[in-house]
């Protein structure tokens, strides 16, 4: 079975080296069949790269995509931008992580007295929400009442007003 090669132009800007590289052309010819390892493998030995670094392939607008896309897309020239690793220091990282890990523990255990509040105010809210209904029946209830006093004291009144007016 023979492997298909491609053929892929290369601009390769070295940030590791200066904050203003130049750009160096180059080509690289792999295997359509070729793995991730292999083409970082290929590009770390194109570039002269020792130690770890960072490589950022990139469209020639500046997208950035992920290295397999030399083989699967169909332009033929890519941007390799190749960086130092940085980071925060370990000390620093660490004291970000505990402060993080301290922020969350805070939370749940401001989660779990609130959960422990409600669940002992519970009982008293099926209480407090009878209470409430009572109250609520009891004032309608009174309500009700005055407007059947009323009522039965105005109904008189009515009726006579409607004979009266039958008989003229």
């Amino acid at each position: 079975m023979e492997l298909k090669n491609r053929f892929i132009h290369l601009k390769i800007r070295r940030y590791d080296i200066s904050e203003k590289p130049e750009v160096i052309k180059k080509s690289l010819k792999i295997a359509s069949e070729a793995t991730l390892a292999d083409l970082k493998k290929e590009l770390q030995d194109l570039c002269g790269i020792t130690g770890d670094k960072v490589i950022k392939v990139r469209y020639p607008d500046n997208t950035l995509i992920p290295m397999l896309f030399l083989l699967q897309s169909p332009e033929d020239t890519f941007y390799i931008d190749i960086t130092n690793i940085s980071y925060a220091g370990r000390q620093t990282a660490s004291l970000l992580q505990d402060a993080y890990v301290d922020a969350v523990k805070q939370k749940i255990r401001t989660l779990e007295s609130r959960i422990g509040q409600s669940e002992t105010l519970l009982p008293q809210l099926e209480w407090r929400r009878q209470a409430y209904m009572e109250d609520t029946v009891n004032g309608l209830l009174n309500k009700v009442a005055f407007l059947n006093r009323r009522f039965d004291e105005l109904l008189p009144q009515y009726m006579d007003r409607v004979h009266e007016q039958a008989k003229a």
